[in-house]
C-alpha cells in the first residue's frame, strides 16, 4: 500500500486562490474532515460545507469522512446530541446548494480509546480494490481454522486493512490491538534474525485466535518461552 496525507491545519483554507485546487483534490482518495466535539463547530461546519460542494461539482467521486473528535469528555446524551446536530445541518446546507443524497461517512473519535484507529481503518479500506479478495480469504481461514475473528493489520498504525464479514466486534478489535503493542515489545527482545544474502532480518510469525471460552485442557502459551528457544544463541 502506498498511502500519502496532506495534513492542512485548521487556520488554512484549502480552497483560497493561493492553492491549486486541481493538484490537491484532483488524485484525492478521502477527504477526512475534523471538529473538535467541545469546541466552536459552526465555523468548522460552514468551511466544511463549501469544500463539500466544490468536491461535488469537480471530483464527487471523493469519499468524505467526518471525525468529531474528542468525545471522550462528553456524555454519551451530548454525544447523539452533537453528531445529530453536525449531520442535520450539514444535510440542509447541502440540500439548499442543490445536492441531494451526498455521501457522507460520520465517525466519533477519541485519542483514549481505539475509536480513532477503528475509523481510520474503515476510511482506508474504502480505499483498497482488493478488499473484497482480502475478506474472502480471512472468511475462510476463519472457517476452516475455528477462529472466532480474523483481522488483518497494520502492525505499526495498528489500522486494520481487511476483517473477516462477521460484524466487528469493537472490544475484539481492542484485544487484538493491544495484543501487537504486547508482542512488539517482546519482538524487540526475543526476536529472531535470519540472514539473507547477506543482509539480517527480523522475522516474527503470529497468530492470536480469539477463543469464545478456554477449552478443557487448553492452557496459556508461554510466548516468551517460545520465543527465546527460537532466538539465537
Amino acid at each position: 500500500m502506498d498511502f500519502q496525507v496532506w495534513d492542512f491545519p485548521g487556520q488554512l483554507n484549502p480552497l483560497d486562490d493561493t492553492f491549486d485546487f486541481d493538484n490537491i483534490f484532483g488524485e484525492l482518495g478521502a477527504l477526512i474532515w475534523v471538529i473538535d466535539a467541545q469546541d466552536e463547530i459552526l465555523d468548522p461546519l460552514a468551511r466544511l460545507h463549501s469544500t463539500i460542494i466544490a468536491l461535488q461539482r469537480s471530483y464527487p467521486q471523493v469519499n468524505i469522512e467526518v471525525f468529531i473528535h474528542k468525545v471522550d469528555g462528553l456524555s454519551d446524551e451530548y454525544k447523539l446530541d452533537t453528531l445529530r446536530d453536525i449531520m442535520q445541518r450539514t444535510q440542509d446546507e447541502l440540500e439548499d446548494g442543490g445536492f441531494d443524497n451526498v455521501q457522507i461517512t460520520y465517525h466519533l473519535t477519541s485519542i483514549y480509546d481505539h475509536s480513532i484507529f477503528e475509523a481510520f481503518s474503515k476510511v482506508i479500506q474504502k480505499l483498497l480494490p482488493q478488499l473484497g479478495t482480502l475478506e474472502n480469504l480471512l472468511n475462510v481461514l476463519c472457517s476452516n481454522s475455528g477462529i472466532e475473528k480474523a483481522f488483518l493489520f497494520d502492525v505499526l498504525s495498528k489500522i486494520y486493512i481487511a476483517t473477516d464479514s462477521s460484524p466487528v466486534d469493537i472490544q475484539s478489535y481492542e484485544i487484538c490491538s493491544d495484543f501487537i503493542d504486547v508482542i512488539v515489545d517482546v519482538s524487540e527482545i526475543y526476536g529472531y534474525a535470519i540472514l539473507c544474502s547477506g543482509h539480517a532480518w527480523v522475522t516474527d510469525l503470529w497468530c492470536l485466535q480469539l477463543r469464545p471460552q478456554v477449552e478443557p485442557g487448553w492452557t496459556r502459551p508461554d510466548f516468551a518461552a517460545d520465543l527465546a528457544r527460537q532466538s539465537p544463541r
